[in-house]
């Protein structure tokens, strides 16, 4: 092993063990956190300062106020209760079913491996140019559709948005939708912890004209976990509604390129060859077209800049990672995108790419992208 290649190494498992401690140590600083809020909020405010103040306040004009207290008490165990449950929930997933792949070995090289098991299934795929699946050279191994490396895991991970050591691990399609919860509930929790505390606070300033040190703490404690999950919550709901992860939207603006497989028009597989003439005729985003050993026929397509091959529409985005109702939203069912029964592919393709498959074939009357023939169907019953 040269010296690079033991540097790498050497940087990756570094890079591994950081992302275990960090997802170790970061839930341990959070359950530190909510255990001191618990205890400034019900104890110290709700308690002692709302539902039963020692003598010496209520001589000085603070009386006891038992209702308040006790709503403000309900409300607050039970947004802990929620928050606490999606984390469970999250870290389960998270330690159970990550989404990540398996490593190949390390001594075969790209050219002597098979496809990934499955691709072969799928009418269409990411590919490369030769319109093979796309290939990780840290795995050894042939990649899924949205599938990206994961340096602190040191595997590919499916859907992979990013790793979150505040959340314990890997966000992937997997946990993308318990991350969510988790960020959401984390934000009412910690918005409603903000406000009373400021209220009574500036109350308290007003009648007593003290400033506990543990309230003056809980303020900036709350209102930085506030504007983080907030922005977390808002910025992730965001790019699943356009369908894009966090490692998509640093690589926004690049190109795809579509394996899309071809048939005869009777469904059996062709063999026929462009011509010159009518490669000129196909339209420009074609590549290329490859026949592989096993006679399947594939023409590669390639996106134009700032086309997201997968965006099928806002609502159909959402529910791919939240769930195809609003109560699923807030259910611990796992994700509709995690189930790849799909033959037309491991994702939902959008419109800009079916279109780019329809200008193909309308050059090309004696074939037909696979692709398209659910379309067609449907096409022909709506007429």
């Amino acid at each position: 092993m040269s010296f690079s290649e033991k540097s790498t190494a050497g940087q990756r498992t570094l890079d591994e063990r950081m992302g275990a401690l960090s997802a170790v140590l970061m839930p341990f600083i959070e359950l530190g956190a909510m255990g001191f809020a618990t205890y400034v909020f019900v104890y110290s405010l709700c308690i002692q300062y709302l539902l039963s103040p020692p003598a010496d306040l209520q001589s000085r004009g603070l009386s006891p106020r038992r209702g308040t207290a006790i709503a403000l008490i309900v409300v607050y165990c039970l947004l802990l209760f929620m928050l606490l449950l999606t984390w469970l929930r999250l870290l389960q997933v998270i330690w159970t079913n990550p989404g990540t792949i398996s490593r190949g070995d390390p001594d075969t090289e790209k050219r002597e491996m098979n496809w990934r098991p499955g691709v072969e299934s799928y009418y269409a795929f990411i590919s490369d140019y030769d319109g093979n699946p796309q290939w990780c050279d840290k795995c050894h191994n042939w990649k899924p559709d949205r599938a990206h490396h994961c340096r602190e895991l040191n595997h590919c991970v499916r859907r992979m948005d990013h790793f979150c050591p505040w959340a314990g691990g890997i966000i992937s399609e997997t946990t993308h939708k318990f991350f969510i919860q988790f960020v959401f509930y984390a934000a009412l929790y910690t918005t409603y912890a903000l406000i009373p505390m400021a209220i009574f606070l500036a109350e308290r300033m007003r009648i007593l004209g003290s400033k506990p040190g543990v309230w003056i703490a809980m303020l900036p404690l709350c209102g930085i976990f506030c504007i983080f999950t907030g922005t977390m919550f808002f910025m992730t709901f965001w790019n699943i509604s356009i369908n894009y992860t966090s490692v998509e939207t640093i690589q926004r603006g690049g190109v795809h390129n579509v394996a899309m497989l071809v048939t005869r028009r009777d469904g059996h597989q062709s063999s026929r060859r462009h011509s010159t003439s009518q490669r000129d005729r196909d339209p420009p985003n074609v590549l290329r077209e490859v026949r592989h050993d096993d006679g399947r026929e594939y023409v590669v397509f390639q996106t134009q800049p700032f086309v997201h091959p997968w965006d099928i529409g806002t609502m159909e985005n959402i529910r791919s990672i939240m769930g195809n109702s609003i109560l699923d939203w807030f259910t611990f069912k796992m994700s509709p995108c995690t189930v790849h029964e799909d033959v037309r592919g491991e994702y939902g393709w959008s419109e800009e790419v079916l279109e780019m498959a329809a200008d193909w074939e309308r050059n090309n009357p004696g074939r037909r992208i696979t692709l398209l023939s659910d379309r067609r169907k449907s096409r022909r019953r709506s007429s």
